[in-house]
């Protein structure tokens, strides 16, 4: 099967940081005015052709550059929640971005993997491989996707330093497809 990996437009945090959200109450962030038009571009992508479903994370800002896409290009859309962006903190508890960064800082310095006896409160890179590649096996019926979801889960099936809002990697999945593990930044 053909799978179109399409990260989310640029989300806007302004809404959910004034009302104090913490944890995935963060994730309600819509997108900006700027990702819309993301979408609105990324839809009109000659490398969406022949795709049969549009898959999102639950996230508001996957789900609204779903919703964009599948408007363009008239698709049916499906929720995934296992496609979800990587959990910086399994208590939920974060309320910056600054603790989100740290998290990540210190998820690259551990290469994803918790240390021998040693529990963070991130989740593992290969939990997020996993559950993301099992989320998509329900769709081997299909010929070609359209999956939306966020950078860290896209590099998981495809790696790439750096993936911009709206950005695309192509993957062919099949039902043997296994996370590779941590891939060095270059």
């Amino acid at each position: 099967m053909k799978v179109v990996l399409v990260r989310h437009g640029e989300p806007d945090y302004t809404l959910v940081t004034e009302r104090g959200f913490k944890g995935h109450g963060r994730d309600l962030a819509q997108l900006t005015e700027e990702g819309i038009g993301q979408a609105i571009r990324v839809s009109r992508d000659s490398r969406l052709d022949g795709a049969e479903l549009i898959v999102f994370s639950p996230y508001t800002r996957a789900l609204q550059t779903a919703a964009i896409i599948s408007r363009k290009r008239d698709l049916d859309i499906s929720i995934e929640l296992d496609l979800h962006e990587w959990l910086p903190d399994l208590t939920f508890s974060y309320s910056n971005d600054s603790e989100v960064i740290k998290a990540g800082k210190e998820l690259e310095m551990h290469k994803g993997v918790y240390k021998e006896n040693e529990k963070k409160n991130w989740e593992e890179l290969s939990t997020v491989g996993n559950r993301a590649i099992n989320s998509l096996k329900k769709y081997m019926d299909y010929n070609k996707i359209i999956v939306v979801c966020h950078g860290i889960v896209m590099r998981q099936f495809k790696f790439k330093k750096h993936i911009d809002y709206c950005g695309i990697l192509e993957i062919d999945f099949h039902e043997g497809y296994t996370w590779g593990g941590w891939v060095e930044d270059k």
